[in-house]
C-alpha cells in the first residue's frame, strides 16, 4: 500500500481505541501514519511526540486549546483555534501526506475546505453524524455539511451497517464499515463464581450525559451487593472521584489506557453501555464497550432500541433495559440472579465476537486503502 496517512480527531487520543486500531492496522500494511489531535487537558503548542499502539509506533502532533468535554459553546473558543491548526497544519506539511483521514465533522470540515486547494485523497471516517434528528435549522445545516463532506470523499468508513440509513440522503463514493471490534487479546477471565459476592460492574467511557451516569451511584449506594467499577474523564470525573471517596463499593479509577481498560472489564462480571434512545445517534450506536464485552464475554446491560440491543436479544448475551432508574435496577437484578448462566452466556459471546473480528475490520480497511 504505502500511503502517507494524516488521522485527523478532536481528542487528545489518551486513549481513542478507535483511532489508535486504525492507525496501527494502517502501520502494520506498510502504511507512513501520523495522528493530528487536540489536546483539551491545557493549551500549548503544536507538540510532537510517538505513542505505542498495539504493537505499533505512531508519532502524534497535538495541539493545545483547554476544553472540557460536553461543555457545548463554552468550549466553542477552543474548538475555533483547533480549526486554524487543523488547516495550518494541513497546508504547511502538505508534501508529507498523501491521504487525510478525518474522523467526525469536527475535523472534516475544515480538512475538506482545505482540501478544497490540496486535492489529496480523503476519507471521512464517522464515528458520530450529529444532527441527525433534522428537527431544527441547526440540525438540518449540520447534516447538510456532513453529506457535503460525504459526497466530496474519495471513501466514507461508518461503524455499523444500521449507520447508511443515517448518511441515505448523500451520494458517497464508496461506503465502508468498519466495527469497533477490539483486537483479540488474551485477558484473564476471571468470570465470578456463583457463591461469590459482590457482584462486579464495569463502565469505562466519556462521562458525559445521556447514559445515566449522574443516576445510577444511588443504586450502588443502596446495594452494597454490588460494586461498580468506573473509569474515563469528562464531566463527572469530581463526582466519582467524591462518590469512591465515600462508598466503598464505587471504585473509580480515572483516565485508562486501553490495555487496562480490557483488563479492568476482564475483572469485573457486568459491563455497562447504556445510551438515551432519544438521540438518533444512540439508536445507530456501535459502543466499544458492547464489541469488548464480546471479546471477553461479559455479560452486557443495554437499553431497549439502542445500537446493537437486538443483538443482546437475539443471543441473550445480558439484559436490555429500558432508559431509566427502574429500568435500570431490574436489569441488574435480573443478570445477579443468573449468575449460574454467566459461563453459557461467555460462550456465547465470544462466539459472537467472531462475527466482528479486528481481523475481519483490518482486512476492510486494508481493501479501502488499497482503492483510493
Amino acid at each position: 500500500m504505502g500511503k502517507r496517512t494524516l488521522i485527523i480527531r478532536s481528542n487528545q487520543i489518551s486513549p481513542d481505541s478507535r483511532v489508535e486500531k486504525e492507525a496501527a492496522a494502517l502501520k502494520e500494511y506498510s502504511n507512513d501514519v501520523k495522528i493530528l489531535a487536540w489536546d483539551r487537558r491545557d493549551n500549548h503548542r503544536p507538540s510532537e511526540e510517538s505513542i505505542v499502539v498495539f504493537g505499533q509506533t505512531v508519532p502524534i502532533v497535538r495541539c493545545g486549546h483547554k476544553a472540557n468535554f460536553g461543555d457545548g459553546l463554552k468550549s466553542l473558543k477552543s474548538y475555533l483555534l483547533f480549526q486554524k491548526d487543523i488547516f495550518k497544519h494541513l497546508i504547511k506539511n502538505r508534501k508529507r501526506y498523501d491521504v487525510i483521514h478525518a474522523c467526525d465533522f469536527d475535523t472534516a470540515f475544515t480538512a475538506t475546505v482545505a482540501n478544497l486547494f490540496l486535492k489529496k485523497k480523503f476519507i471521512f471516517d464517522i464515528f458520530d453524524y450529529i444532527g441527525g434528528e433534522r428537527k431544527t435549522r441547526t440540525q438540518k445545516i449540520l447534516c447538510g455539511l456532513q453529506n457535503w463532506i460525504i459526497n466530496r470523499a474519495d471513501a466514507t468508513i461508518i461503524c455499523t451497517e444500521d449507520r447508511k440509513k443515517q448518511i441515505s440522503r448523500s451520494n458517497p463514493k464508496k461506503t465502508v464499515v468498519v466495527h469497533n471490534s477490539p483486537p483479540r487479546i488474551e485477558v484473564a477471565n476471571t468470570a465470578l463464581k456463583e457463591s461469590i459476592k459482590p457482584v462486579k460492574v464495569c463502565y469505562v467511557g466519556i462521562l458525559q450525559d445521556y447514559r445515566l451516569l449522574k443516576e445510577i451511584p444511588e443504586f450502588f449506594i443502596s446495594h452494597p451487593e454490588f460494586e461498580f467499577h468506573i473509569g474515563g474523564f469528562g464531566k463527572y470525573e469530581a463526582l466519582y472521584k467524591e462518590l469512591s471517596e465515600k462508598h466503598s463499593n464505587i471504585i473509580f479509577y480515572g483516565s485508562l489506557q486501553y490495555q487496562d481498560t480490557l483488563k479492568l472489564e476482564s475483572e469485573c462480571d457486568v459491563m455497562l453501555a447504556i445510551y438515551d434512545p432519544a438521540l438518533e445517534n444512540h439508536i445507530f450506536a456501535a459502543p466499544n464497550k458492547f464489541y469488548e464485552g464480546l471479546m471477553i464475554g461479559k455479560p452486557l446491560i443495554m437499553v431497549k432500541g439502542t445500537g446493537m440491543s437486538a443483538i443482546i436479544e437475539q443471543y441473550d448475551l445480558g439484559e436490555t433495559i429500558e432508559y431509566s432508574m427502574e429500568g435500570f435496577e431490574q436489569g441488574m437484578l435480573n443478570i445477579a440472579e443468573r449468575r449460574n448462566q454467566w459461563p453459557e452466556i461467555s460462550e456465547r459471546m465470544q462466539s459472537v465476537y467472531n462475527l466482528f473480528s479486528w481481523d475481519e475490520m483490518k482486512l476492510r480497511l486494508k481493501a479501502l486503502y488499497e482503492t483510493i
